[in-house]
């Protein structure tokens, strides 16, 4: 008996401490840990770009006695980002140093000028004694605990308790609450969670059990659903800064450090205990799923970060599927299937960029395993069509291709330019289109520093003209409505301060995009208007096809474009030349010459009540795209200021956008409302869905059919069936609908 409560004490007195576990389990996320294995040729390639990133540190930094900084291009003692720039310097070194497998490992002399430079930093940059922030709060709430807690994680064993003690007090100045940010605001967001990532890993160095339960509690709010402001909303949307579209920046970065902050405190006394946390879950499938083409995250929900020549479209997918990763390692199996299937499914679709460039360390192993494990299928490839009614935001995927649709509105901003970051982007939000296909770099490779910004597709604008950042537009009307895959889309342009307004709609289809313009206005005497229908980044010199009579066209056997007016447009090809610093202040100046083909209406100097009309077709070739002129798949019934809609037959399919209250009818719907409807109707059955993309209305869309039906399958309770002959009569109540789609299934 004696012997057996003597192992039981052995094991209690060496049971490990749970602080140790924290941090422990943080070390072994930076440097791989026990699972690194040193075999595989992505570990090899990453523990060599670990290696060469510290040695290019360690060569630059300055050691002499009395230097007055660590490296000569940080020296400012008024930019902010200089402080974290030289604490993340710091921590790359002391990476190499922790991480076995490269020649840095355990080198004494390595470590003995981290130490030095850790000292001089926390003496004459960043400290408890520092009286007050200056520059960019976030450096020093945000950036640079991170790196700090980072490499008290790493170095913490070779570090003095007083070492210890003092950088924890230098994080706590500064992040003593991470519900809190810039001394009184609450934080939101990625912040939020940013800060508790910084709280925690503080906490776990010094074993301090209230702030590690604080960093803990405070996610709470993260995980709730929001209607207004920064967060994710229900209909997957996800905003931050107030009114920025951002998933696949803050958006992004939150997911990534939750689930590292969720995994880092699993099994611990401080493990995330709120229900919320189921949601993070449904944040996979409903906010970041269809917004990964084959493993690029679009760029029109990346905000100022696409200026950033570090931050592509694929690093960002990539970065979401990481942590994705590392939530199926703690989600229930009906979720972590469908999540590594999904991840599966996005690093082998990628064939533009190695699957494994960006990933934790500790991680690479494992999605080798999942890459190579045929009990987890990929997922196959993602169809539907999303309205994004929270932030102006639209998303079709079709078989061999992707659309995406970039608005604004008076609840959403058009384009964020903080920092001087994001200099050009005066027109994303104008209605701006993404076309995504097998040419996966289209929008990677130097896409953004040297497009036209004045000429982005899908925009309406005064050619030549720019537009100020972070504004509302004049105009209430962005969004649309979807059924089965099918979408109606509509936006009212006003951008804020700009002579020039239009009403624009998008009918996706399952093999065209169609897009209407009408009551196209401008009060500039002299700047002409124009639409803009492609700028496509060339790979090569591919060919462009044009039917005689000016009603199609075709770009390299890829794209076709039908033009139901005829000739009236207007097509270049040519070299651009640009700069990241062009759009980034802090960019490369190095020229990069890039190769285009645009095309675009010119709608002449103050036109007043014009329109256009085209249709993308994607994956077809110029054989294909004749053919379709010839015979098009739908019909332009109405494009006027009071409607927009359209027929296609062989889907029994209309669509219609009523831009009018007071009673409208349009390809065989009536609606007393402002108003965005798709009907289909095959097999008996006929479906309708309806929503208000103007998102004011607080009472009731009716909404008539030019036929009646003979029973009801299903319906959103939102609707009241008022007639279901001799035409059908709906009643829809959109009050607080926020853009929703409501639907209804009726029988004959």
């Amino acid at each position: 008996m004696r012997c057996a409560w003597l192992v039981l004490l052995f094991a209690f007195i060496c049971r490990a401490d749970p602080f140790d576990d924290v941090r422990l389990k943080r070390r072994a996320m930076l440097t791989g840990g026990d699972g690194l294995d040193s075999s595989l040729a992505q570990v090899q390639s990453r523990l060599a770009g670990i290696e060469s990133s510290a040695r290019g540190n360690w060569s630059r930094l300055q050691k002499e006695e009395g230097r007055t900084s660590l490296w000569p291009d940080l020296a400012s003692t008024t930019s902010s980002s200089q402080i974290t720039g030289a604490w993340s310097r710091l921590k790359s070194m002391a990476l190499a140093w922790a991480a076995p497998g490269q020649k840095l490992y355990a080198d004494a002399a390595l470590l003995a000028d981290i130490r030095s430079g850790m000292a001089w930093m926390e003496e004459n940059r960043y400290s408890a004694r520092v009286p007050k922030e200056y520059d960019n709060w976030w450096d020093w709430e945000i950036g640079t605990p991170l790196q700090v807690g980072d490499l008290l994680a790493l170095l913490h064993d070779r570090l003095t308790p007083e070492e210890v003690a003092k950088y924890a007090a230098a994080i706590d100045r500064f992040d003593s609450d991470p519900r809190v940010m810039i001394s009184t605001t609450v934080s939101t967001g990625a912040n939020r969670v940013w800060k508790c990532m910084g709280a925690a890993l503080r906490a776990a160095a010094i074993k301090d059990t209230a702030k590690l339960q604080l960093a803990s509690d405070a996610l709470t709010p993260v995980f709730a659903y929001v209607t207004e402001g920064d967060g994710f909303y229900r209909d997957g949307s996800f905003i931050q800064h107030r009114r920025h579209p951002y998933t696949g920046g803050y958006g992004t970065a939150l997911l990534s450090q939750v689930a590292d902050l969720l995994y880092l405190l699993h099994g611990t006394p401080w493990e995330v205990k709120d229900p919320g946390r189921e949601n993070v879950y449904g944040w996979v499938f409903d906010s970041f799923e269809p917004l990964v083409y084959r493993g690029a995250m679009m760029d029109m929900v990346r905000g100022r970060e696409i200026s950033r020549s570090g931050s592509p479209d694929h690093g960002t997918g990539h970065a979401a599927a990481a942590g994705i990763f590392r939530l199926a390692q703690l989600a229930p199996d009906s979720f972590a299937l469908r999540m590594k299937s999904l991840v599966k499914a996005w690093l082998l679709g990628d064939t533009s960029r190695d699957w494994s460039s960006g990933m934790a360390l500790d991680e690479i192993a494992p999605l080798s395993r999942l890459l190579a494990d045929g009990g987890v299928p990929a997922r196959g490839e993602f169809l539907g069509s999303w309205i994004f009614a929270g932030m102006d935001r639209v998303v079709h995927l079709r078989p061999g291709w992707g659309f995406g649709i970039a608005m604004h509105s008076s609840r959403v901003f058009n384009f964020e330019s903080i920092n001087n970051e994001n200099l050009h982007g005066w027109h994303t939000g104008d209605g701006m289109t993404y076309l995504y296909n097998r040419d996966l770099r289209q929008f990677s490779d130097a896409f953004w520093p040297t497009v036209d910004p004045q000429r982005l597709p899908g925009t309406t604008v005064l050619a030549g003209s720019t537009e100020a950042p972070n504004r509302t537009g004049g105009r209430l009307v962005a969004g649309g409505a979807t059924l089965d895959g099918y979408s109606a889309v509509m936006m009212q342009l006003r951008p804020d301060g700009a002579p020039v307004e239009a009403k624009k709609s998008w009918f996706l289809l399952d093999d065209a995009v169609v897009a209407l313009g009408a009551d196209i206005r401008s009060a500039a005497p002299e700047q002409h208007v124009e639409t803009i229908v492609e700028d496509r980044l060339l790979s090569g010199d591919p060919a462009f096809t044009t039917g005689a009579d000016g009603k199609w066209a075709c770009l390299g056997d890829a794209i076709g474009y039908y033009f139901p007016n005829g000739e009236g447009w207007k097509w270049s090809r040519g070299e651009r030349q640009g700069a990241w610093r062009d759009i980034n202040g802090n960019g490369s100046a190095a020229a990069i010459t890039r190769r285009y083909h645009a095309i675009w209406f010119d709608h002449g100097a103050a036109p007043a009540g014009v329109s256009y009309a085209y249709a993308l077709l994607p994956g077809k070739t110029g054989k294909e795209t004749a053919a379709y002129a010839a015979a098009p798949g739908f019909e332009i019934v109405e494009n006027s200021a009071q409607a927009q809609s359209i027929a296609r037959a062989a889907l029994g399919l209309r669509a219609a956008n009523f831009w009018t209250d007071g009673g409208k009818t349009s390809a065989g719907i009536t609606s007393d409302r402002v108003a965005s409807a798709v009907v289909v109707e095959n097999g008996g059955v006929l479906q309708v869905a309806v929503a208000d993309p103007a998102q004011t209305n607080a009472g009731v869309i009716h909404l008539e059919l030019d036929r009646g039906v003979g029973r009801v399958i299903e319906k959103d309770d939102a609707i009241t069936v008022e007639s279901m002959g001799p035409r059908l009569r709906l009643a829809v109540n959109v009050e607080n609908a926020r853009g929703r789609t409501y639907r209804i299934k009726c029988g004959e």
